[in-house]
C-alpha cells in the first residue's frame, strides 16, 4: 500500500488519501471506537494506514476543525470529551437549523419521502415497544435516517450539509440509552406529530414541532 501511495504524494491523489484517512477516523470516533482522551500519534497512524505523515496531518486538521480532537504542540492530537457547554452549543445550532429545515420540507418533501419517513417512524416505535437487545442503537440509526430525510427534503443543500456535520458530531455522545421510557415515548410522539405537520404541508406547525423535539432531546443529554 505504501508504494501505491508514494507515487501520488502530491495533488489530487494526496487529497484523496487524506480524505480516506479522515473518513475512517471520523467514523471510528462517531462509533465510539476511539475514546475521549486517547492520543492519536502521526507515526502510529501513518504505519496503520500505510501512508506518509502528510495525509495523516491533513486528516487530523479536518477533525480538529470539526471539534473531534485538539492538537497541542509537542503532544500531538488528543480526542476531546464533551462538556455541558459543548452539548448546549450543538443543540442550540440544531434548534435553529433543523426547525428551519422542517419548515422548508413541509413545502417541498415528496409524497414518496413521506412514505419512507413513516416507515422509519414505524420501525423506531417497534423497537421502543419490543426492546430487543441493542434496541437503543437500532432506534438511533433509524432516527438519524429520519432526521436526515427531513433535512434533505428541505431542498437546501448547504443547510443539509451543515446539519449533517452537526449531527455526526452529536452522534459521539447521542445514545438512546439515556432516555427513560417516558422520554422515549415523547420522542416517538414528536415524530408522529411532525409527520402529520409535513403531510398537512403546514410549515409553521412543522417548524414548531421540530423545535420542541430538539429542545426536549437537549434536556435528556443535559
Amino acid at each position: 500500500m505504501q508504494n501505491q501511495f508514494c507515487r501520488g504524494e502530491s495533488g489530487a491523489i494526496l487529497g484523496d488519501i487524506g480524505t480516506d484517512v479522515y473518513n475512517q477516523l471520523r467514523e471510528q470516533l462517531v462509533a465510539g471506537e476511539i475514546m475521549a482522551g486517547q492520543l492519536l500519534r502521526e507515526e502510529s497512524l501513518a504505519e496503520r494506514f500505510g501512508v506518509s505523515r502528510t495525509p495523516i496531518r491533513e486528516a487530523l486538521r479536518r477533525l480538529q476543525v470539526e471539534g473531534f480532537i485538539e492538537i497541542a504542540p509537542h503532544r500531538g492530537a488528543r480526542v476531546l470529551g464533551w462538556r455541558a457547554e459543548d452539548i448546549g452549543e450543538v443543540f442550540a445550532l440544531r434548534g435553529v437549523l433543523e426547525p428551519h429545515a422542517a419548515r422548508q420540507a413541509a413545502l417541498r418533501l415528496s409524497d414518496d419521502d413521506l412514505v419512507v419517513a413513516r416507515k422509519l417512524a414505524d420501525g423506531m416505535e417497534r423497537f421502543a415497544a419490543d426492546r430487543p437487545d441493542g434496541f437503543e442503537d437500532q432506534i438511533a440509526s433509524l432516527n438519524n435516517q429520519f432526521h436526515a430525510l427531513i433535512v434533505s427534503g428541505s431542498g437546501n443543500y448547504r443547510l443539509s450539509e451543515q446539519v449533517q456535520s452537526i449531527m455526526e458530531l452529536a452522534r459521539v455522545r447521542a445514545t438512546f440509552q439515556r432516555y427513560s421510557t417516558h422520554e422515549l415515548d415523547r420522542s416517538m410522539s414528536h415524530h408522529r406529530e411532525l409527520l402529520d405537520a409535513l403531510a398537512a404541508r403546514d410549515p409553521d406547525w412543522a417548524e414548531s414541532v421540530m423545535k420542541c423535539h430538539i429542545f426536549a432531546a437537549r434536556s435528556v443529554y443535559r
